[in-house]
């Protein structure tokens, strides 16, 4: 173990100012608004560090949006982004699809009663993993030249446009709707997608664009005249892309794992760095001049054919840490919502060499609504951001010596930097790198700030666990608490009648420890951890889990209480407005509250407990099982639930190695909300048919495949699944011509399932009434 140290007292001020997008906010009819600093956004006039999640609406049953919406807000995601793909709507020339799953009103008025800001990327080109982009196939007889200003390219855009405007009509922010922002195009000259209108041979691309900001301009004027009018655009901003000089906020992607590169090389997104002064890449904007946003930071990876790479959810947090660390005060996540492509009149949708349905994306939400391991990950960082980013958001980021050219594979150095303003802050960590193993790693930070001498830990060292981050605020002033220093994370914060409560959490083998100011307090206890008195501090080891903390009195009279949950207990928490208070909620079960319900729903285990701060006053009662006695856990109130048990009827024969037929029964009790399909196989590609229809497909990539099947439940009662799996080939193909090319395999073909289950979804709902 090596200390280290960093001087901040010379640390540079960032100058904060309106920056080039400071004239592009807006109030809506409540008095509610958005606007822009260079530095930063701001919500209501306060600094705002967003989450962003893209869920693509025609890529998902419109039966189930308002649920899936709710999950996503229950998740910490604050702004909604989606693509309006051009040809899901006109496939036909002139005959335009707004129906069904396709039906974008139907969207936005969801997120306009969820009170839910919504960001339109409305193409042409959208790219998106889709067909050409997103460009309809008769675009290709056309004689025209794609993503330019041709009159004859920008007539197509303005009939879409035109057409788009007429389903968003009073939809933006400043009319009272949840559009704050467009999207233009996408990666416009930078890139293009497959050509798969083609047909003749694989490899070739639509144009990227040319005329660059003049050909933006036109959009955005044809837009503008269509009455597509909002706050502000965006626009995708990296790979040297077009940058209009003002209304558009430049947007960046972070990805680690591509399925176009076969053999990736380490990546550089798990190294800190400057991003408000020197960017990942070189862009064509004054990065200081506009917040460090990111719309395509990476939620999951779709697999291709040639590439198939796994995202560990460790991975996904990483990234979060390091880009927040790294300046950036927006982060959008693509995907945080997989779907289903839907199959057109005439031909799937896919782009070429990646799966014809499936685009779950290995997402913290996937194509049927799966919950990923990385929707807890994200959530516990955004509950964080919605309490103390206003704090974070105006912070400069420090680098140590070396950090930013540090090569991706070095697992000997420590990965840390710091945030801070006026000696406050926050210092972050990570041991995180794909192709690598990081070990655990000892360590002791110091840093010389405005405010006085800080260490990591107070005393001796402390032990960061390989794949984790870490988040340690230094010089905090919580609610007349002076925190010297913790080495907890903070999670997030909530006040009652009686006092303000600050939650923290411990890392897996990182002993927690809270550093406060004597002169801040006038009196501390806890029933549950060590205070210790040195020179003109306390030092508190507080212990991790649902209990009652430690209860400060501070100078000024104020009663705070800091509570120290377990990182388990932290990815299961919650933070909801229920039955008129705002409540932290730690639960077992995935959660999502709307109307004063809140709805738990659990996959395979009938049997959960959910922890309440604080209490309702109200009886609370549950639509399904049986609700067990009140526990009391510190401040927590913890309720059991049981459900009855639910076997689901299944019938499966094979009638070949590679081919199985299943039968499901359709016949679910009213607690059991969705069955699963969970398919263990080894082959190369495997299909899902329900009768004749393609359900979904899946490119083998070591994973459990997992089919929902609520969105079919009406066919199950009629219809039979049938799977089949395209063999994996291990050995060698030898090709000759004889009057026609013949192929002749030697080796292995692998082909086979291993399980098939299906696996019931519980769901219950709990609601606070008096009783009988």
């Amino acid at each position: 173990m090596t200390t280290t140290k960093l001087n901040l007292t010379e640390a540079p001020h960032v100058e904060i100012h309106s920056g080039i997008l400071g004239a592009n906010g807006g109030s809506n009819p409540k008095g509610e608004s958005f606007g822009f600093t260079n530095y930063y956004m701001t919500k209501n006039g306060i600094p705002f560090i967003p989450v962003v999640g893209e869920f693509h609406f025609s890529r998902f049953n419109y039966l189930q949006w308002e649920e899936e919406l709710l999950k996503m807000k229950a998740g910490g995601i604050h702004i909604v982004a989606t693509y309006v793909f051009w040809n899901f709507h006109e496939e036909e020339e002139g005959v335009f699809d707004w129906s069904g799953s396709r039906n974008l009103r139907h969207f936005i008025d969801l997120c306009a009663k969820l009170e839910y800001p919504l960001i339109l990327r409305i193409g042409p080109f959208c790219h998106g993993e889709i067909r050409n982009g997103g460009i309809p196939d008769w675009v290709f007889a056309k004689p025209l030249e794609l993503r330019s200003n041709d009159p004859a390219y920008l007539q197509l855009a303005r009939n879409l446009y035109r057409e788009i405007s007429r389903q968003i009509k009073g939809t933006m922010y400043q009319e009272g709707g949840p559009v704050i922002a467009v999207q233009l195009e996408n990666e416009f000259m930078h890139c293009g997608a497959p050509n798969d209108a083609w047909g003749y041979t694989t490899g070739k691309f639509l144009t990227s664009g040319t005329g660059g900001t003049a050909h933006l301009a036109e959009l955005r004027r044809i837009a503008e005249e269509a009455g597509i009018d909002p706050l502000f655009f965006t626009v995708t901003a990296w790979g040297g892309a077009a940058i209009p000089e003002e209304g558009f906020l430049p947007m960046l992607a972070g990805y680690a794992y591509t399925s176009w590169l076969p053999d990736q090389p380490a990546s550089r997104e798990f190294l800190y760095r400057d991003l408000h002064a020197v960017p990942m890449e070189t862009v064509d904007f004054d990065s200081r001049q506009y917040p460090v946003a990111y719309c395509e930071m990476a939620g999951g990876m779709q697999v291709s054919y040639k590439a198939r790479p796994f995202v560990p959810a460790e991975s996904v947090e990483a990234m979060t840490l390091v880009k927040l660390a790294s300046g950036s005060n927006l982060l959008g996540y693509y995907m945080y919502h997989g779907g289903s492509n839907p199959t057109g009149k005439k031909t799937y949708m896919n782009e070429q060499f990646l799966p014809k349905i499936t685009y779950d994306y290995q997402s913290p939400l996937g194509e049927f609504g799966r919950i990923g391991e990385s929707y807890d990950r994200i959530r516990s960082l955004s509950l964080f951001m919605e309490s103390f980013g206003s704090i974070l958001a105006p912070m400069t980021t420090v680098l140590p010596e070396g950090q930013s050219e540090l090569d991706p594979l070095d697992t000997e150095t420590l990965r840390w930097c710091v945030r801070q303003s006026e000696g406050r802050g926050f210092v972050f960590l990570n041991n995180f790198q794909d192709s690598a193993v990081m070990p655990d790693r000892s360590f002791r930070i110091e840093l010389d700030t405005a405010r006085g001498p800080v260490s990591f830990p107070y005393e001796g060292e402390a032990v960061l666990e390989s794949s984790a981050g870490a988040v340690f605020p230094f010089h905090l002033d919580l609610h007349g608490v002076a925190l010297v220093s913790a080495t907890a994370q903070l999670l997030t914060e909530l006040e009652t009648e009686e006092e303000q409560v600050v939650f923290f959490y411990a890392h897996n083998g990182l002993t927690p420890e809270f550093v406060v100011a004597k002169s801040s307090v006038s009196s501390l206890k806890t029933a549950d951890g060590q205070i210790q008195e040195k020179d003109e501090v306390y030092v508190i080891l507080p212990a991790a889990g649902k209990n009652n903390g430690i209860s400060f009195r501070t100078a000024e009279g104020k009663t705070v209480r800091f509570i120290t949950l377990t990182r388990t207990e932290a990815l299961q928490t919650y933070r909801f407005d229920l039955w008129g208070q705002k409540t932290v909620v730690v639960s077992d079960c995935p959660l999502t509250a709307h109307n004063d319900q809140l709805v738990c729903t659990s996959k395979g285990n009938r049997t959960f407990n959910v922890s309440l701060f604080p209490a309702p006053a109200l009886e609370l009662r549950s639509t399904a099982g049986q609700l067990g006695g009140l526990q009391q856990e510190g401040v927590f109130s913890t309720y059991s639930l049981e459900l009855p048990e639910y076997k689901p009827e299944i019938t499966v024969t094979k009638p070949a190695e590679k081919t199985a037929i299943i039968e499901v029964s359709p016949s679910w009790p009213a607690h059991v909300d969705d069955v699963w399909l969970e398919i263990d196989y080894d082959g190369d590609v495997a299909e899902a048919f329900l009768g004749d229809r393609l359900l979904t497909d899946n490119i083998q990539f070591g994973q459990i495949w997992s089919i929902g099947l609520k969105s079919s439940y009406n066919q199950l009662e009629q219809d039979k699944f049938h799977l089949s799996i395209t063999p994996l080939r291990k050995g060698t193909v030898h090709t000759y011509i004889n009057q026609a090319q013949i192929e002749v395999f030697e080796g292995v073909e692998i082909a086979v399932f291993h399980r098939i289950e299906a696996v019931p979804q519980y769901r219950a709902v709990l609601t606070a009434g008096r009783g009988k």
